[in-house]
């Protein structure tokens, strides 16, 4: 009796990875349409009402929700440290500290430090919506991957769980 439930649990187990790998590919898509949605929204900002970075920062992180207000909350905690450093190293920083964005998402909002704040209110926009529509494009590879992979690993965590019990059996 005791083994065929360590046989069950370990099956369940292997089904369980499974389901949380496909589930994490899922999260790492619905972080990227977010902090699209976020850069929507300081585009949209800017092109209504122009505010100073540091309240187009609050705002952002006021008005989004996941890894977007994360990121804006951590750039504008950051501003008290103008005076020492510039914004691009400012908002790097910030960037590289959000890992759900992986190598690929970083390096698509990197560029938008030496343009935020710095440049006109016309070509903050174009880099806010080049960027944007630059992880609209990663995102929705993600979302591919997620549909594709993620039944492979669905189907291998079923597959190694079954064989796990047929082992211990």
């Amino acid at each position: 009796m005791i083994r065929l439930i360590g046989a069950l649990l370990l099956g369940a187990g292997g089904a369980w990875l499974g389901l949380l790998a496909a589930g994490d590919l899922r999260r790492q898509a619905g972080d990227l349409r977010q902090l699209e949605a976020g850069l929507a929204l300081l585009e949209q900002e800017l092109e209504l009402s122009a505010p100073p970075l540091p309240r187009l920062l609050a705002e952002g992180a006021e008005r989004c929700q996941g890894p977007a207000r994360a990121l804006f909350r951590d750039c504008a905690q950051r501003l008290d440290r103008l005076d020492r450093e510039p914004f691009s190293a400012l908002w790097r920083g910030a960037v590289r500290g959000r890992e759900e964005l992986g190598e690929e998402g970083q390096a698509l909002l990197l560029p938008l430090g030496d343009t935020l704040g710095r440049c006109d209110v016309p070509r903050q926009r174009e880099a806010l919506s080049a960027a944007r529509r630059r992880l609209e494009e990663l995102a929705a590879r993600r979302e591919a991957d997620s549909r594709r992979q993620g039944r492979v690993y669905q189907a291998l965590g079923l597959s190694g769980g079954a064989f796990l019990v047929i082992l211990l059996l």
